[in-house]
């Protein structure tokens, strides 16, 4: 079956071939029906193995990613049914990331869930989504609803690491329905504002100063190149690793025509948004989360473990939650113990 590209919502879609000469002639009525029944023909195979398509969208396969969007939102779909056979979850999963990141941060650990479906998206004003002026918890909630809308999902696992899980925790809250699985990656759901007195958190994961020091860099310094940021960048946080510089680094792309440095990554949106962000802008009070939930905390990270009871804090909103605490853990669970935090989320899908 071969692949054609065609321009849909201003994004590009792979789609099968029949499903492409049907939908050029058809009003978007039709088109919707069309959509819901290759949505269904999916859902409706258990092994879901010869499926190239999801609801119309192409399923990144083989190494190669494809790339879609909604709302100006990138995301990609995976399915791990070919690995784990049997033992794979219909429960799909939706990751995402944290501050400066991408949907490429979850690329290898991905391929260790168990699922048929896993969305990995790039948070607005980060990797291919679009730069807006605004970057509110119900903005982004809105985003991932819209996703998950199009694709049909009715009920899904989240699963978010640091910023990416102070937003899962806020849509999960709200949308329990929805959201029938939690895993919250080494953060907690609590203003982060006001708590100097409480902890300090270090370089290069205190993302007040960090974001701070972009802005300073992206506007005041403005590097013509990937080598400049880097200089500028290890000029004002000398102990800054190698690690996370390129980890930032992927998020900029040197244009060498016009002697200009593309950051993906809108510095100015997060800066102005900090406060909010930081924050945390639902009560325990009104909110509380039941389904199967699990936090996987960092013990050498300092956004989770150390602040003073943590576990409860997590349990005023997700009293049924699960603690898992991972020795030999900065705060990238997801990369110093992969394997471990893949156990959790597959465990956490058959609860």
């Amino acid at each position: 079956m071969r692949k054609l590209f065609f321009n849909l919502n201003k994004s590009v879609k792979v789609v099968n071939s029949n499903l492409y000469d049907e939908l050029s002639s058809i009003n978007k009525v039709q088109k919707e029906k069309l959509e819901k029944r290759a949505c269904s023909a999916f859902s409706n195979n258990n092994t879901a193995r010869g499926n190239k398509l999801f609801c119309s969208f192409a399923i990144s396969r083989d190494g190669k990613e494809i790339d879609h969007t909604v709302e100006g939102i990138s995301f990609t779909i995976h399915d791990n049914s070919s690995i784990y056979k049997e033992g794979t979850s219909h429960v799909p999963i939706v990751l995402i990331h944290g501050c400066y990141g991408s949907k490429k941060n979850f690329f290898f650990f991905s391929k260790m869930l168990k699922s048929n479906k896993i969305i990995s998206l790039d948070l607005r004003n980060h990797g291919n989504s679009k730069h807006t002026d605004t970057m509110k918890y119900e903005d982004m909630e809105i985003d991932i609803l819209n996703i998950l809308q199009r694709l049909k999902i009715r009920k899904c696992c989240l699963v978010g690491f640091s910023l990416g899980g102070k937003l899962s925790m806020y849509c999960a809250l709200k949308n329990s329905t929805l959201f029938s699985h939690l895993v919250i990656m080494d953060i907690l759901p609590f203003n982060y504002n006001n708590s100097n007195n409480i902890i300090q958190v270090k370089l290069p994961y205190n993302v007040t100063q960090m974001t701070t020091i972009l802005y300073d860099i992206k506007m005041n310094k403005k590097p013509k190149n990937k080598n400049e940021f880097l200089y500028y960048l290890k000029e004002m946080v000398p102990t800054i690793s190698d690690t996370f510089a390129q980890f930032l680094c992927m998020s900029l792309s040197d244009n060498k025509d016009k002697n200009k440095l593309t950051w993906k990554i809108n510095v100015q949106t997060i800066y102005n948004e900090l406060s909010h962000l930081m924050s945390f802008p639902l009560c325990s009070d009104k909110y509380t989360y039941t389904n199967p939930c699990s936090f996987i905390i960092g013990k050498k990270s300092d956004l989770a473990f150390t602040i003073p009871q943590y576990d409860h804090i997590i349990n005023s909103f997700f009293p049924s939650s699960q603690h898992f605490i991972l020795e030999h853990s900065s705060h990238t669970v997801y990369i110093d113990e992969a394997q471990q935090c893949a156990d959790i989320i597959n465990n956490t899908l058959c609860l």
